[in-house]
């Protein structure tokens, strides 16, 4: 969810009962994000290291491709929240998204030949399967905008739910059938088109409405700051598997989903405190709290990870055994790249995109060393992403320290 919708959610005066409401949502997201990880941990047993490994860099390709979804959430409910839309228009902004799904869902099919080379993806049903499965993930995108903009969080956290429960059913009909790959996307597709199909009715009534060029203006905008994020995020993942062996590949894949939990994680930090950071006289205080907790659950999170090692065989599979000894530097990795969102979002909120400019950067020359020189192990790629999302965790806090400095002294004049 985009941290610009999240800011006109709190911005709106909240109604009675408001609290209730975000506590249902906040609920909802975390069962929907335990979802997400017990499709993981099932296919990680089922498919063992390989087959895992081919499966998580599919999945880091949907993750890219949901960018445009997730834009697409957000132009949707800024344009109810801030112009009054009218019911009837609801039906419109779902038409757009549909749009731009068929869109999304065609380019990775015709970019399945590349993926399939790049990847070293063992069937091409699995490519298909994986732009079919885009197609509905990008629709309900576009209708949590809708149900978002018209505060209805009840539902907005009921199809979050539903959304993620389809991935896991799919996990659980994959190694009930002993499937694959393609299984579990296919299965992941039928059941997130049979959730979308209830989810759309229920959210509007569909009305044709082009995809004008102006609206794609906005959603490249807004898409290119995040998207830069979670290339990051993703990138050591894809090069992975491109340069080690399979079974390695397969060991990245499962210490990468240590990653992803130290890194989606703290990252509700980032969409909190969007809001307070586009205010003057708040910004200085929300900059330097948001910082201290990061600090400090990433700080845990390592310290976790390092202390519960011994038990990651038992949640992956005994294969994964060889990524225990680096559970705390997959951790280190999550919790820099959640610092890196915190510094984006913060640029954002005043406009200011040069971090979100160095990220795109820092991405370029880590990719060029890992191709030239870094991708004999597990060990060379995972130290060189550490090591640049570090660099922009200093950045961040380089261009944000003067801000800092000049916003705390006219808080201090304003109170004198």
């Amino acid at each position: 969810m985009s941290a610009e919708t999240q800011h006109h959610d709190h911005a709106a005066p909240a109604p009675s009962g408001q609290w209730r409401t975000d506590t249902f949502v906040a609920v909802a997201t975390v069962i929907a994000n335990l979802l997400g990880y017990g499709f993981n941990l099932i296919m990680s047993h089922v498919l063992g290291p390989s087959g895992f490994g081919e499966l998580g860099a599919l999945l880091g390709v949907a993750l890219v491709a949901s960018v445009p979804g997730t834009a697409m959430q957000a132009f949707i409910a800024r344009r109810i929240a801030q112009r009054n839309y009218p019911p009837d228009g609801d039906g419109r902004l779902l038409w757009q998204s549909v749009q731009l799904a068929v869109a999304v869902g065609l380019i990775v099919l015709v970019s399945a030949p590349a993926l399939r080379a790049f990847l070293h993806i063992g069937s091409w049903a699995a490519l298909v399967w994986l732009a079919a499965l885009l197609v509905p993930s990008t629709v309900a995108f576009g209708c949590q905008g809708v149900l978002q903009g018209r505060h209805r969080f009840h539902a907005l956290g009921v199809v979050l739910v539903l959304v993620q429960a389809a991935r896991f059913l799919a996990g659980c009909g994959a190694a009930l059938l002993h499937g694959g790959v393609a299984t579990s996307l296919a299965l992941a597709t039928v059941l997130t088109g049979a959730v979308v199909l209830l989810a759309v009715p229920a959210t509007g009534r569909l009305r044709w409405a082009a995809l004008e060029q102006r609206t794609l203006a906005v959603l490249a905008r807004d898409a290119g700051a995040v998207l830069g994020v979670l290339v990051l995020a993703n990138l050591d993942l894809l090069l992975a598997r491109h340069y080690l062996p399979h079974h390695e590949a397969g060991l990245y894949a499962g210490g990468n989903l240590i990653t992803k939990a130290s890194f989606w994680g703290p990252s509700f930090i980032a969409t909190v405190t969007y809001p307070r950071l586009t205010s003057a006289h708040r910004r200085a205080i929300t900059l330097r709290r948001g910082a201290v907790l990061l600090a400090g659950l990433g700080g845990l999170g390592v310290a976790l990870a390092a202390a519960c090692a011994p038990l990651v065989p038992l949640l992956l599979g005994q294969a994964y055994e060889d990524v225990a000894s680096l559970a705390w530097l997959f951790a280190a990795q999550g919790a820099l790249l959640a610092g890196v969102l915190f510094g984006v979002y913060a640029g954002l909120a005043v406009h200011d995109r040069r971090l979100a400019v160095l990220v795109w950067c820092v991405t370029i020359v880590q990719t060029t060393c890992i191709v030239l020189w870094w991708h004999g192990s597990v060990v060379q790629i995972l130290v060189t992403m550490v090591g640049g999302s570090l660099i922009l965790v200093s950045l961040a806090a380089t261009l944000e320290g003067p801000n800092m400095r000049r916003l705390a002294n006219q808080s201090r004049q304003v109170r004198a």
